[in-house]
Formats: C-alpha cells, sequence, structure tokens
C-alpha cells in the first residue's frame, strides 16, 4: 500500500472543477463516481480496476498492483456502478441469478473502452474492469520477435496464441488483423467476446461480431460463421469441443483461422486442444490439426530493467514437418524439444529471455522469475550454452 494514487489525483480525472474560490472537496465529502476511477486508470495507464463493496479500490499498472487512497465503496455506490454499467435486462437477470456477467463498457466522460467482468463476492457486488486499447497496433510498437509479424502472411491454417489472462494474446491478434486488412483485399470476420479492437476497413471489409450484442451466443455466432463467406476468422477464445471443432474445420476447408486458448507453454497447448477433441472424431480433427497448424505462439509479459512498462516474451512453435509428425503419431511429449532446436524459427520462452537478458531490457531477477528452466536458464546467461538453452 506504500504506492497510492491520492484522492486529489482521482478528482483531477473527475467532474470539471470550477476554478472560482471555493471551499476544499474532501474525499469524505462526497461520493466518488464511477468515471472518476475509470478517469484516473486511464491517466496512470494502468490496465485494471478492481471496485468490491467495502474495500479498498486497486488499480493495476504495469501487472503490479496499487490501492488509492480513498474510502471503499459501500453497497449504495457500488449498486450504482453496477446499474451504470449492466443496462440490459437479460444480462441484469444473469447477474442476479447466475452470479456473474460479462460485457464491453464505455463511459461517455471517459476517452477509452473496458472490457468488464461484475460478479457477487460474499453476497456483496465486486467489478473488475480491463482497458481495453482501442488504437490498432502495429508491430513495430510491440516488440514482438519478426517471425510473429510474419505468421500474418499466410493465406489458411490455423494459428494459436496462447497464454495466460493478461499476456497481450489479444494485441497480439489484434496487430495480426490489422496487418492483413491494410496489405490484403479480404473478407475478414470476428467473433469476440467482447469486441476489444475495433478495425475500420482498410483493404478488407471486415465484420466483428460481439458475443451478447451481436449473436445471441458464442456457439451461435460460430454456427453463421461459414455462411458469412469469410477468407480471415479471428475465433476469440477456444473454449470448448465445439468452438475447436469449428476452427479445425474452417482451415481444413481453406481458411485462415486467428485464436487463442489458455496454456502456459506451447507444449501444453497442443494438449490441451487434443483435450478438446471430439471423441467420435478424434482421429480426424488429430490429423486436421497436424496438417493445418501454422504456428503456436505462447506469450508471457517481462518487466523491463528500467522498471516502467513490459516487454513480451514470446516461445514459438512452428509447424515443421516434425512437429506435425509428432501431432499425428500422438507423440506431444516430444513437442517441447522442436520448441527448443531453433528449426524454422522455433524459440523457448527461455532462449527470449536470454536473449532479453543479453539486450539489457530485462534484468536476471526478472529472466528467472519467468523461465522455465531457471537451472538451465542460469547456464546460458553465463554464457556455457547446451541443447536446452543455446542462442548461437
Amino acid at each position: 500500500m506504500s504506492q497510492t494514487v491520492t484522492a486529489e489525483d482521482i478528482r483531477e480525472n473527475g467532474e470539471t472543477i470550477d476554478h472560482s474560490p471555493q471551499p476544499e472537496i474532501h474525499v469524505e465529502e462526497r461520493r466518488l463516481k464511477l468515471k472518476d476511477f475509470l478517469k484516473t486508470l486511464v491517466k496512470v495507464n494502468g490496465s485494471d480496476l478492481h471496485l468490491q463493496a467495502g474495500s479498498v479500490p486497486m488499480i493495476r499498472v504495469d501487472g503490479k498492483a496499487r490501492f488509492l487512497d480513498c474510502l471503499p465503496p459501500d453497497d449504495a455506490a457500488m449498486t450504482e456502478f453496477v446499474k451504470d454499467i449492466v443496462h440490459d435486462s437479460e444480462k441484469f437477470h444473469a447477474l442476479e441469478h447466475k452470479g456473474s456477467v460479462d460485457c464491453s463498457y464505455q463511459h461517455p466522460d471517459v476517452d477509452a473502452r473496458f472490457r468488464t467482468s461484475v460478479f457477487h463476492s460474499r453476497t456483496k457486488y465486486a467489478i473488475v474492469m480491463r482497458r481495453i486499447i482501442t488504437k490498432i497496433p502495429e508491430f513495430g510498437d510491440l516488440n514482438l520477435p519478426p517471425l510473429v509479424e510474419k505468421l500474418s502472411d499466410f493465406n489458411r491454417g490455423l494459428v494459436f496464441v496462447a497464454g495466460t489472462t493478461g499476456s497481450g494474446k489479444t494485441t497480439t491478434l489484434a496487430a495480426m488483423i490489422g496487418k492483413i486488412n491494410s496489405t490484403r483485399a479480404e473478407r475478414i470476420l470476428t467473433i469476440e467476446d467482447p469486441v476489444e479492437f475495433q478495425h475500420d476497413n482498410k483493404k478488407s471489409l471486415v465484420s466483428q461480431v460481439e458475443v451478447g450484442t451481436d449473436s445471441e451466443s458464442y456457439e451461435y455466432a460460430l454456427r453463421a460463421a461459414m455462411r458469412q463467406d469469410p477468407d480471415t476468422l479471428l475465433i476469440g477464445e477456444i473454449r470448448d469441443t465445439f468452438s475447436l471443432g469449428t476452427a479445425l474445420k474452417a482451415a481444413d476447408t481453406g481458411h485462415l483461422v486467428f485464436t487463442t486458448i489458455h496454456a502456459t507453454n506451447a507444449s501444453l497447448a497442443v494438449q490441451r486442444l487434443v483435450s478438446l477433441f471430439d471423441p467420435n472424431q478424434k482421429e480426424l480433427q488429430q490429423q486436421q490439426l497436424a496438417l493445418n497448424l501454422n504456428a503456436i505462439i505462447c506469450q508471457r509479459l517481462a518487466k523491463k530493467r528500467e522498471g516502467k512498462g513490459r516487454v513480451p516474451v514470446v516461445e514459438i512453435m512452428m509447424a515443421t514437418p516434425l512437429a506435425r509428425k509428432y501431432i499425428l503419431d500422438g507423440e506431444f511429449e516430444k513437442l517441447k524439444g522442436i520448441v527448443g532446436n531453433k528449426e524454422g524459427g522455433c524459440q523457448s520462452f527461455d532462449q527470449h529471455l536470454t536473449e532479453l537478458f543479453q539486450k539489457q531490457i530485462i534484468d536476471v531477477k526478472e529472466a528467472e522469475r519467468l523461465a522455465s528452466n531457471v537451472d538451465a536458464l542460469k547456464l546460458a546467461l553465463r554464457g556455457i550454452g547446451n541443447s536446452d538453452s543455446r542462442l548461437k
């Protein structure tokens, strides 16, 4: 709690203050509104806002929690915030009867959009709001390996972006779709929950379907996708057997498919995908995955050496002939070796961490914190390579 954003900071970003002489406004003398917190989040370049009845508000900046120097919102304030966010009666019904609801939100006085989760915590309301950077990112600004940009040049097949929540998967996908939109005359269709980056038509015609707003469900949007003539299809997340089956079928019929999956490394991403195969079509879907896969990239975010900002650490598994063979044969445990041998552009997390350390972008503690194999990484950092960690 030593790093705080003061109540004055919150007031600066709230409603316009009359500069004529007037009594000082103390935080306890008026109730802070939702827009006050959101404007503060934008000002300090934070990523997430956490509000919970009876708890000190918290924001996340560069991945680190910072508590605000203000009173906790009470039940009445939280109810006001929730009613401001959840306008749709069906979503409010889901919140009250199922316990949580997800939606997108934009306040008219705040220049930002937010991906929002509203839920109950010990019978009281809680809200988590993630800021959506609406400007389509350029690869040059993302510090990603050059090979990631080249994945946009495929015309068919599957590209999976893996990682934990908040690791930058959506941002990377937005840059890929933006690259295609800027360079090729195609039909691009995205299915997202919610839509985060908004793509304007450039060389391509882009349609973005938001689940809950433009379609009643994720499954319904996926069923309709193949009737909407896409060249490139973005599926926001592989959630279940049906969404994976749709991605595999689309790639198998000549489409380029981008999507995300929750996994901590590339080889585990394959195992996660295999676990979602339809038991009645396991052999077919395993073949579809092996033959149509272009690449799996997995991301983590590292704090920069100077302490401000973060940089992506990326593991890449390209679909080399050997990788396809291992997937076809079900030898998934051997895929980890594919990642580390650097063939065809593959690289492991530890190899990229070593590179970032050598370029003085991150320090040794951050490299060790994110390493998959700390002992091998320490050897690499000392310039002693072996088959798992050599960068040469």
